[in-house]
């Protein structure tokens, strides 16, 4: 692997959080490495994340027995063959994992464990992405006084217990993001711990940690999800428009040597091979930092930060400004009149051109949307080429080309002009319905919880200028419906849901835009257990409420697909007024005596 552009698309997909840490910052003693194994953090720390993540069921003691018993294996491996040690961490965690047989056969790897070599890997990998660390509960921060007294007597193991208990809830967040923020931890609690109001400080200070690792883990286990299900070239033509935006100076053979290691680094991550992690992390910043003035102008304070922050400052920087004299449209590209007899290779190597210079002209633009114009810009070519008038073909492609952006555009101006008239309650709302037909299999609290996230993305982006609306809602859609399909890998929800995740990367979203519903669902006969109301409904407030008349719309849909907007309407109109009537006087009686009619009427409108 070459030195200089390891993993640098961490820096633009909005991984580069994962910044680089010192065993010394981080206030954690460091495990004696050679050279070769160096990863600028500490091997304990790394093997908890690794053991945690793979095993996130595995207690605290448990995973440290792994941890101890890997350090002393790997220390006389390192004696032996000290050259090869790095190559050799991931399979020595990996045989740790199955060489303590209780408790590889406690949590259900003795399967994999039976397997040797990537197919073990494999087999581990597929185990923690159906594993169960979404049921564990959310990590509170411990109570702060108890925290500090914890923390005074032993920073090591307190520091290290806390890497255990967010990497076990975070099976895909990337080692060296783990291991920042948990040095930001470290220092949270030695500052707020010298404080008079202990509490208040934790609260404010804290707060900002848990948001991020909230936001890395989703974006990490998006990308990894994203190079699983597409592969390789969809993954560098993703990195190739993301850096080609961030750096619009750079050339193309720089953005290209970046893309190529950047490819094999997210591999390794995505892996779960924490130690070339950390150790990519630290030569692409420095890599990056030795060439702050030819790749960009907005990256000079962050390169002044000490090296673990460097990579979060240099994610948040603008895109550097686009080069003087770039012509706006494509004539040069689809120009191309000999596209037809290249070779495969040169047929990649002419599109990525293509992507290369589309994206440093188009930094308002989502990676999606580019990629959209590219396929298209492939197509043409294919089918200009072969034609008798080139040219006119090529005009008429163009303006093709054209919608996909056209297309986006409009959908984003139609989504905040919803958000502006609704509000973002309503517009979940709106998502609510719309996602019910499509995906009817999902449980309620799926449903609820994704449009959330729809109606969540409208408030955040419609409050930006238009020129970065796009960019921001087609980004954020992109994260969703990722998640959405990860939902589909482990539990399969219907075909339509299946065709728009698995068919291809760049049209995900508007396939999903185009699925209408599911035209194999069946509803499930009326049931009145459905429509129960009871005296609790008048005491549910705020949230809550607004919960329990999503789930009663929900419901609705789910029984008859087909409802009209104005039956829709008709029936809640209806429920809010029950629910108004009945909690002003006596709710029991009154629902006893208004339920059953307005089940009936509810019925009547289903034509169930």
């Amino acid at each position: 692997m070459k030195w200089e552009p390891s993993i640098l698309l961490l820096v633009l997909v909005g991984l580069a959080e994962s910044k680089i840490l010192h065993a010394s910052d981080s206030g954690i003693a460091s495990t004696p490495n050679s050279p070769q194994c160096t990863t600028e953090g500490n091997l304990i720390d790394i093997a908890t994340i690794f053991f945690a993540q793979f095993i996130p069921e595995a207690t605290y003691q448990e995973i440290g027995k792994l941890v101890k018993d890997f350090l002393a294996d790997f220390k006389k491996l390192v004696a032996e063959k000290p050259k090869d040690c790095l190559e050799k961490q991931l399979p020595a965690f990996l045989e740790e994992i199955c060489h303590d047989k209780d408790i590889s056969e406690k949590h259900g790897l003795a399967g994999c464990c039976s397997k040797a070599g990537s197919d073990r890997l494999e087999c581990l990998l597929a185990h923690k992405r159906r594993g169960n660390a979404a049921s564990i509960p959310e990590f509170q921060i411990p109570e702060p006084i108890q925290s500090c007294k914890a923390h005074q007597e032993n920073p090591v193991t307190f520091m290290n217990r806390y890497i255990y208990e967010i990497s076990r809830r975070h099976p895909f967040l990337y080692a060296p993001t783990i291991l920042s923020l948990a040095s930001r931890y470290d220092k949270i609690i030695a500052n707020c711990c010298q404080v008079e109001n202990v509490v208040e400080c934790f609260h404010n200070k804290a707060a900002p940690v848990t948001k991020e690792l909230r936001e890395s883990s989703s974006v990490s286990q998006h990308i990894c999800g994203v190079l699983r299900k597409f592969g390789e070239r969809t993954f560098k033509a993703i990195m190739l428009t993301k850096l080609s935006q961030k750096f619009p100076k750079a050339n193309f053979t720089v953005i290209q040597n970046l893309v190529l290691d950047g490819a094999h680094a997210h591999m390794e991550c995505c892996n779960g091979n924490g130690p070339e992690c950390v150790q990519d992390m630290n030569e692409i910043m420095s890599y990056i930092c030795s060439q702050k003035d030819s790749l960009s102008s907005k990256i000079q304070e962050c390169c002044t930060l000490p090296l673990r922050d460097q990579g979060i400052c240099i994610v948040n920087a603008e895109n550097d400004e686009r080069p003087e004299g770039l012509s706006p449209d494509l004539r040069r590209f689809l120009g191309e009149r000999k596209f037809h007899l290249y070779s495969s290779e040169e047929k990649d190597l002419f599109l990525a051109r293509f992507v290369y210079e589309y994206s440093r002209r188009h930094q308002e633009l989502a990676v999606p949307v580019i990629l959209r114009v590219a396929k298209g810009y492939q197509e043409a070519l294919e089918k200009c080429s072969k034609t008798e008038n080139p040219l006119e073909c090529q005009d008429k492609e163009e303006e093709e080309l054209n919608k996909h952006v056209q297309d986006s555009q409009a959908l984003a101006k139609r989504s905040c002009g919803l958000f502006q008239k609704l509000g973002e309650y309503h517009l979940q709302n709106v998502f609510l319905v719309a996602y019910t037909k499509k995906a009817p299999q999902l449980s309620p609290q799926e449903l609820i919880g994704y449009t959330k996230k729809m109606a969540a993305t409208a408030s955040l982006c419609c409050q930006l200028s238009e020129d970065k609306q796009l960019a921001c809602g087609e980004g954020a859609a992109d994260l969703i419906i990722g998640q959405l399909c990860a939902r589909h890998e482990v539990q399969p929800i219907n075909d339509g849901v299946g065709h728009c995740c698995d068919s291809s990367y760049a049209h995900r979203r508007p396939c999903f835009s185009n699925l209408v519903k599911d035209e194999k669902y069946v509803p499930p006969p009326f049931s009145h257990e459905q429509f129960k109301f009871c005296e609790d409904l008048c005491h549910t407030k705020g949230e809550e409420l607004q919960k329990k008349k999503q789930e009663f719309l929900i419901n609705l849909v789910k029984q008859k697909p087909h409802i009209t907007e104005e039956q829709l309407k008709a029936v809640t109109a209806d429920f809010t007024g029950l629910l108004e009537k009945c909690c002003k006087g006596k709710p029991e009686t009154c629902f006893a005596e208004e339920g059953p009619k307005l089940i009936a009427k509810t019925q009547e409108t289903l034509g169930a």
